[in-house]
């Protein structure tokens, strides 16, 4: 037996069916013939009038529920702006993002493209959450009052948070921390700050906490997740007011969402909001805030006082050609970046260095990590702004014309800046447009490019596949679209292998001799800048050590001739080592391991006098010696030399800050037991 309790009507319903079988029956009794289907009792009932206590338990059930759809719309919406972050956090990382203004992309047009596709993703979103709303009916957004408001809040939600996240962008390198960040952020935000203004819609009677969420309302309108979630709940808690007051109110006139102390004050604070972040993303872009030409200042003179006469020599050179009269491609003028703040610690990476590169030249840029290769790259291509100096791109300034810089420019950064999932010829095609190239040209030049790096295998793989000398190939292609007076490659042989070298070697002379292209390339391999450049520097701690070819460097620089020595591993090396030195007086060990004995002779030794007792001592030494090699010192060794240079001075300045630290520690620790000591004797005397 079913039997349900709350059946109210039921005992009116079976009141009514058994009165009008009595009278059918009765009808019938009196005449057979008639039709008892027109005659009927029809009962009524009508529910009573519902209590103030009823009303408001029912308008209580029905925030709480549209609470809840609030707080799980700000959760759903807050993960998709967040997502646009990981591509544009992941370009930034790699330098693709900088390689593609290099080829010809403004600031303002680069972010243009990514809002308006952004926002074609997010209006993907949200008409699929709309669907949701009208497939389960939720009359509180989507009435024919309330479905516009509806769709606005959510469309200028993302119109405003779009532009908000291209701003935070800067502040990751890894595109997974910087999505789970933001994300967690968006939602913190969006429940904050609407359950703290509708819990103190409830204190009405405080006046002290009437006045803070007076406050806080027009406060929180600059965070567009507020906007949202406390537009929503004020759109069903308005569509919920209208219907009960339609039913209790007579010629009741329903309120629009729309009006502005409703919902449409949000609605406006959305749409300002997304221009204004907008145009703050493109600021940052152009670094209008920030300056370090304003922001840091530089010392007066960062030359050191023994510096180098070559490149002395070099930056009076540039000094008395302002006028570029030399026809140098690149021009680095007393060229100065120091990372910090005016009032803070400052590090000087680059200090004021002078350098010319003449066309059809390779110039070398050689240093140990952290000496300011890649620093100066950067300055030149206009990633990072100049403290100090200035440099000239073929007569182009650096500082006010780079667009037309970066026409004359081609780059090769030293992580490859490639899209996985894009082919070499997708690649070339992109910034073949990207340079302006017409596009009925283009197919020509792709073929070309790829015949010459040797990626014609390759040209319809993705880059996924690509082994890392083929993606340095590609790199080193993209450089050289739109035929650059000057080409800029930094470590460009990294991960390569012995052939792969070569080859690229091969191309890269070809540019400088057969196209008279000038090249800048940064290199940790000696062989390499042995074999491609005309003219080198080395780099310490940001300053010019030394400039000229590798020949010259070499002679003035070298200390003489390197003799290795390989001794029998069963032998004592003392007596090799006593042998040479009382012959050759100037001979000085400089490397002893595992029987591979290194000297270092001056150029005053002459050669034959060399080979003379090295021969000798092979023969009376017996089997001691296996063989020899005497050489001129190689550039690897003048390098070496130069890096421990800067290794003794980062040392020495590490050991300088320590000591200060230490000091102004000491003088603290002084005073405060100084005066710890000082009220002490005073509470005795009293």
């Amino acid at each position: 037996i079913w039997y349900n309790n709350q059946g109210w009507p039921a005992s009116v319903s079976f009141v009514n069916v058994f009165n009008n079988a009595l009278l059918r029956g009765v009808l019938l009794e009196k005449n057979s013939s008639i039709s008892i289907g027109e005659y009927g009792i029809t009962a009524i009932n009508h529910p009573l009038p519902e209590t103030q206590i009823e009303i408001d338990n029912n308008i209580e059930k029905t925030v709480t529920l549209q609470l809840l759809t609030v707080i799980c719309v700000i959760f759903a919406l807050a993960f998709i702006p967040a997502s646009f972050l990981v591509f544009l956090i992941d370009e930034n990382s790699t330098t693709s993002k900088h390689l593609q203004f290099v080829s010809g992309v403004k600031g303002i047009t680069y972010w243009s493209a990514n809002f308006l596709w952004d926002l074609i993703n997010y209006s993907v979103s949200i008409a699929c959450c709309i669907i949701i709303f009208v497939a389960f009916n939720v009359q509180s957004f989507v009435s024919q009052m309330s479905f516009l408001c509806f769709f606005l809040l959510l469309f200028l939600y993302g119109f405003a948070l779009i532009p908000l996240m291209y701003s935070i962008n800067y502040l990751f390198k890894t595109p997974s921390t910087g999505f789970v960040i933001i994300s967690s952020l968006n939602i913190f935000i969006g429940l904050m700050t609407t359950i703290s203004t509708i819990i103190l819609d409830n204190f009405q009677d405080q006046p002290d906490l009437v006045k803070v969420k007076q406050i806080v309302t027009k406060l929180f309108l600059i965070f567009p997740h507020y906007c949202l979630g406390r537009g929503l709940f004020d759109l069903s808690t308005t569509y919920q007011t209208n219907v009960i007051s339609l039913r209790y109110i007579p010629n009741y006139v329903p309120v629009s969402p729309l009006q502005f102390d409703t919902v449409g004050r949000n609605i406006m604070c959305l749409t300002i909001e997304g221009f204004v972040f907008f145009i703050f993303a493109i600021l940052v872009q152009y670094r209008f805030f920030i300056s370090d030409r304003i922001c840091v200042r530089a010392s007066k003179d960062l030359i050191s006082s023994n510096e180098d006469n070559d490149v002395a020599n070099e930056r009076q050179r540039i000094y008395s050609d302002r006028t570029n009269t030399s026809g140098d491609i690149l021009r680095m003028i007393d060229l100065v970046k120091v990372y910090g703040w005016k009032f803070g610690k400052k590090f000087t990476a680059v200090k004021q260095t002078c350098v010319g590169v003449k066309q059809g030249e390779c110039f070398g840029l050689l240093g140990i990590n952290g000496s300011g290769k890649s620093t100066t790259f950067k300055m030149l291509t206009g990633e990072i702004s100049m403290t100090n100096g200035n440099a000239f791109v073929n007569n182009y300034c650096v500082i006010k014309q780079l667009d037309a810089v970066h026409q004359n420019l081609g780059y090769c950064p030293q992580f490859d800046a490639l899209d996985s999932l894009l082919t070499a010829r997708e690649h070339l095609y992109l910034y073949a447009r990207l340079r302006g190239i017409k596009r009925k040209n283009i197919p020509f030049i792709i073929e070309c490019l790829l015949k010459r790096l040797g990626l014609t295998l390759w040209a319809d793989r993705p880059v996924k596949q690509y082994s890392g000398g083929n993606k340095r190939k590609l790199s080193t292609a993209i450089s050289l679209i739109g035929n650059p007076s000057i080409i800029f490659m930094d470590e460009p042989t990294t991960g390569m292998d012995a052939r792969a070298k070569r080859f690229l070697w091969n191309c890269i002379l070809t540019l400088t001799r057969k196209d008279h292209k000038s090249v800048v390339i940064t290199s940790h391999s000696m062989e390499e800048c042995e074999t491609l450049c005309n003219r080198l520097v080395i780099m310490v701690s940001g300053e010019f050590k030394c400039l000229g070819s590798v020949q010259h460097l070499k002679t003035k620089f070298g200390h003489g001739y390197s003799i290795l020595v390989r001794s029998d591993i069963n032998s004592d090396t003392k007596h090799v080592i006593n042998y040479i030195k009382e012959r050759i007086t100037e001979a000085d060990v400089k490397e002893e391991h595992n029987k591979m004995i290194n000297f270092r002779v001056s150029t005053n030794v002459p050669l034959y006098k060399l080979f003379s007792v090295l021969e000798k001592a092979r023969e009376e030494l017996g089997n001691i010696i296996e063989n020899y090699t005497v050489t001129q010192v190689t550039l690897d060794d003048v390098f070496v030399n130069f890096a421990k240079l800067q290794e003794e001075n980062q040392s020495s300045e590490n050991i300088c800050v320590n000591n200060e630290d230490n000091c102004l520690k000491r003088n603290f620790l002084y005073k405060l037991f100084y005066r710890k000591d000082k009220s002490m004797i005073g509470k005795l005397n009293t």
